[in-house]
Protein backbone atom coordinates (compact mmCIF):
# COMPACT_ATOMS: atom_id res chain seq x y z
CA UNK A 1 0.00 0.00 0.00
CA UNK A 2 1.47 3.41 -0.95
CA UNK A 3 2.55 5.72 1.89
CA UNK A 4 -0.06 8.37 0.95
CA UNK A 5 -2.84 5.76 1.29
CA UNK A 6 -1.52 4.68 4.69
CA UNK A 7 -1.42 8.32 5.85
CA UNK A 8 -4.97 8.87 4.53
CA UNK A 9 -6.22 5.75 6.33
CA UNK A 10 -4.53 6.74 9.60
CA UNK A 11 -6.00 10.24 9.31
CA UNK A 12 -9.46 8.74 8.71
CA UNK A 13 -9.17 6.52 11.79
CA UNK A 14 -7.90 9.41 13.95
CA UNK A 15 -10.72 11.72 12.91
CA UNK A 16 -13.28 8.91 13.37
CA UNK A 17 -12.39 8.83 17.05
CA UNK A 18 -12.40 12.59 17.50
CA UNK A 19 -8.65 13.14 17.24
CA UNK A 20 -8.86 16.14 14.92
CA UNK A 21 -5.44 17.63 15.71
CA UNK A 22 -3.45 15.66 13.07
CA UNK A 23 -5.96 16.67 10.39
CA UNK A 24 -5.89 20.31 11.52
CA UNK A 25 -2.08 20.25 11.45
CA UNK A 26 -2.19 18.98 7.86
CA UNK A 27 -4.43 21.90 6.88
CA UNK A 28 -2.16 24.33 8.70
CA UNK A 29 0.95 22.96 6.94
CA UNK A 30 -0.79 23.24 3.56
CA UNK A 31 -1.65 26.89 4.22
CA UNK A 32 1.88 27.71 5.40
CA UNK A 33 3.44 25.92 2.39
CA UNK A 34 1.33 28.04 0.03
CA UNK A 35 2.34 31.25 1.84
CA UNK A 36 -1.33 32.13 2.28
CA UNK A 37 -3.50 32.35 5.42
CA UNK A 38 -5.50 29.54 7.03
CA UNK A 39 -9.29 29.94 7.30
CA UNK A 40 -11.14 28.15 10.14
CA UNK A 41 -14.84 27.80 9.28
CA UNK A 42 -17.45 27.08 11.94
CA UNK A 43 -14.80 27.94 14.44
CA UNK A 44 -16.45 27.97 17.88
CA UNK A 45 -13.32 28.03 20.05
CA UNK A 46 -11.31 25.20 18.51
CA UNK A 47 -7.89 26.06 17.03
CA UNK A 48 -8.86 29.74 16.79
CA UNK A 49 -5.56 31.06 18.15
CA UNK A 50 -3.67 29.11 15.48
CA UNK A 51 -5.73 30.32 12.50
CA UNK A 52 -5.32 33.50 10.51
CA UNK A 53 -9.07 34.02 10.03
CA UNK A 54 -11.94 32.46 11.99
CA UNK A 55 -15.43 32.45 10.46
CA UNK A 56 -18.78 31.44 11.88
CA UNK A 57 -22.41 32.36 11.29
CA UNK A 58 -22.83 32.98 15.04
CA UNK A 59 -20.83 35.84 16.62
CA UNK A 60 -17.86 34.48 18.57
CA UNK A 61 -15.30 36.01 20.90
CA UNK A 62 -12.25 34.58 19.18
CA UNK A 63 -9.19 36.19 17.56
CA UNK A 64 -9.45 37.52 14.00
CA UNK A 65 -13.17 36.73 13.74
CA UNK A 66 -15.34 37.34 10.69
CA UNK A 67 -19.07 36.68 10.84
CA UNK A 68 -20.41 35.03 7.71
CA UNK A 69 -22.25 32.16 6.11
CA UNK A 70 -20.21 29.31 4.63
CA UNK A 71 -22.66 29.22 1.71
CA UNK A 72 -21.80 32.81 0.72
CA UNK A 73 -18.18 33.85 1.24
CA UNK A 74 -18.42 36.98 -0.93
CA UNK A 75 -16.15 38.85 1.49
CA UNK A 76 -13.17 36.76 0.36
CA UNK A 77 -11.33 36.76 -2.98
CA UNK A 78 -10.76 33.67 -5.12
CA UNK A 79 -7.92 31.54 -3.69
CA UNK A 80 -7.29 34.06 -0.91
CA UNK A 81 -6.46 31.25 1.52
CA UNK A 82 -3.89 28.49 1.32
CA UNK A 83 -6.27 26.15 3.12
CA UNK A 84 -9.62 26.08 4.85
CA UNK A 85 -10.40 23.85 7.84
CA UNK A 86 -14.09 23.04 8.39
CA UNK A 87 -14.82 20.68 11.26
CA UNK A 88 -18.41 19.55 11.85
CA UNK A 89 -19.96 22.27 9.71
CA UNK A 90 -21.34 20.84 6.45
CA UNK A 91 -23.92 18.62 8.13
CA UNK A 92 -25.59 21.78 9.52
CA UNK A 93 -26.01 23.88 6.36
CA UNK A 94 -28.98 24.02 4.03
CA UNK A 95 -26.94 23.55 0.85
CA UNK A 96 -23.63 21.70 1.41
CA UNK A 97 -22.85 21.66 -2.33
CA UNK A 98 -22.94 25.44 -2.44
CA UNK A 99 -20.83 25.61 0.73
CA UNK A 100 -18.22 23.25 -0.76
CA UNK A 101 -18.15 25.28 -3.95
CA UNK A 102 -17.49 28.46 -1.94
CA UNK A 103 -14.75 26.77 0.10
CA UNK A 104 -13.05 25.56 -3.07
CA UNK A 105 -13.32 29.04 -4.54
CA UNK A 106 -11.63 30.85 -1.63
CA UNK A 107 -8.97 28.25 -0.73
CA UNK A 108 -6.36 26.18 -2.50
CA UNK A 109 -6.88 23.24 -0.12
CA UNK A 110 -10.12 22.25 1.61
CA UNK A 111 -9.97 20.09 4.75
CA UNK A 112 -13.34 18.88 6.02
CA UNK A 113 -14.35 16.75 8.98
CA UNK A 114 -17.92 15.53 9.31
CA UNK A 115 -19.40 13.03 11.76
CA UNK A 116 -19.53 9.47 10.48
CA UNK A 117 -22.88 7.70 10.07
CA UNK A 118 -21.41 4.93 12.25
CA UNK A 119 -21.77 7.01 15.43
CA UNK A 120 -25.15 7.53 17.15
CA UNK A 121 -24.59 11.24 17.83
CA UNK A 122 -24.62 11.78 14.06
CA UNK A 123 -28.31 10.90 14.12
CA UNK A 124 -29.17 12.27 17.54
CA UNK A 125 -27.87 15.82 17.11
CA UNK A 126 -30.95 18.03 16.65
CA UNK A 127 -29.24 20.40 14.18
CA UNK A 128 -27.85 17.85 11.70
CA UNK A 129 -29.45 17.98 8.25
CA UNK A 130 -27.13 15.79 6.16
CA UNK A 131 -25.24 12.52 6.38
CA UNK A 132 -21.74 12.33 4.92
CA UNK A 133 -19.11 9.69 4.42
CA UNK A 134 -15.98 11.81 4.46
CA UNK A 135 -16.75 14.68 2.09
CA UNK A 136 -19.23 12.57 0.09
CA UNK A 137 -22.84 13.55 0.73
CA UNK A 138 -24.94 10.45 1.33
CA UNK A 139 -28.40 11.90 1.89
CA UNK A 140 -30.51 14.59 3.49
CA UNK A 141 -31.48 13.54 6.98
CA UNK A 142 -34.87 14.53 8.35
CA UNK A 143 -33.92 14.38 11.97
CA UNK A 144 -36.93 13.76 14.27
CA UNK A 145 -34.95 15.25 17.16
CA UNK A 146 -34.80 18.59 15.30
CA UNK A 147 -38.60 18.71 15.31
CA UNK A 148 -38.70 17.91 19.02
CA UNK A 149 -36.13 20.58 19.84
CA UNK A 150 -38.10 23.19 17.87
CA UNK A 151 -41.30 22.31 19.72
CA UNK A 152 -39.61 22.54 23.10
CA UNK A 153 -38.31 26.04 22.25
CA UNK A 154 -41.88 27.25 21.61
CA UNK A 155 -43.07 26.20 25.06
Amino acid sequence: MPVSRVKSWLMFVAVSFGWNRPFFNTAKRAARASGKPLLNVGCKAVYTSECDVNLDIVPRRVPRFVQGDIQDLHMFRDKQFGAVFASHVLEHVEDPDKALSELRRVAEGVFIISPLPLWPWTYLHPEHRWLFWGSRKLCRYHNPFRLLSRQSRRV
